[in-house]
């Protein structure tokens, strides 16, 4: 019996679908060394070789949006964190997906669990993050476990951790599951509810770029946003702007 996952879609052009085209391939690409196959982690190699206000430039001049339904873009939302003092800085990708028939993020992170970690990887190190949450809605429970396996076979690689590829960063990435609170898809509820609080909006300002988790800066972003960010590192803005042309 063939037990070889099989494809679930038929184009398999990385230029022209930057998100799904790895799913030309096979059904599912959840193990590390398959997903580098595929191109998986170049985006982040090549992000950590620069400076991290050079990556943030590189994203501002994609113009990449925030997914999450606002369309802001993420580039200047990630320039307006504050400044590293030292302390803690987060990192959270809202993957609370509760709008009714929406499961875009699920079959994301589902079948390319990588793909988010390495969006994220990229982020962390462009805003000195030193810990993120991936703050997944609780009856995803299958993406959740997919996501924890990813995330150790990355810990593995040495791609999170302690001095990450020999570059002095450190950053921590967890998986949090959700207790399923529309409202936390506003970013303020879904950071009361990371502490341990009832997820209510909190009051701006502060935004979370200042005062955020914990009291710490803190950017957040939705599932779709990081998948993005690996393609965009590999190929540059220009071929991303060119994706909606004509």
């Amino acid at each position: 019996m063939n037990t070889e996952p099989k494809p679930i879609y038929g184009e398999g052009n990385p230029e022209t679908h930057p998100l799904t085209w790895r799913l030309s391939k096979q059904e599912h690409v959840r193990n590390a060394d398959d997903y580098e196959a595929l191109e998986g982690y170049q985006g982040f190699k090549k992000a950590i070789e620069m400076k991290p206000a050079e990556v943030l430039e590189v994203i501002k001049a994609a113009t990449v949006k925030g997914r999450g339904g606002a369309g802001f873009p993420a580039g200047i939302k990630w320039s307006l964190m504050a400044p590293n003092d030292g302390g803690p800085r987060y990192l959270i990708c809202n993957a609370d997906e509760m709008e009714p028939g929406t499961f875009k993020d699920r079959l994301l992170m589902e079948r390319l669990p990588h793909q988010l970690i390495e969006g994220m990887l990229i982020a962390a190190y462009t805003l000195e993050a030193t810990q993120g949450y991936i703050f997944i809605r609780g009856e995803y429970i299958e993406a959740a476990q997919y996501l924890n396996e990813a995330l150790e076979q990355v810990r593995a690689k040495g791609y999170l951790g302690d001095n990450i590829l020999d570059t002095g960063w450190n950053f921590e990435l967890f998986v949090h599951t959700g207790a399923g609170r529309y409202i936390c898809g506003e970013e303020t509820a879904l950071i009361n509810s990371l502490e341990g609080r009832r997820a209510n909006p909190r009051t701006k300002p502060p935004f979370p770029q200042v005062a955020g988790a914990w009291g710490r800066p803190t950017i957040v972003n939705n599932v779709e946003t990081y998948n993005n960010l690996p393609a965009i590192m590999l190929r540059g803005p220009e071929w991303y702007i060119g994706l909606s042309a004509g």
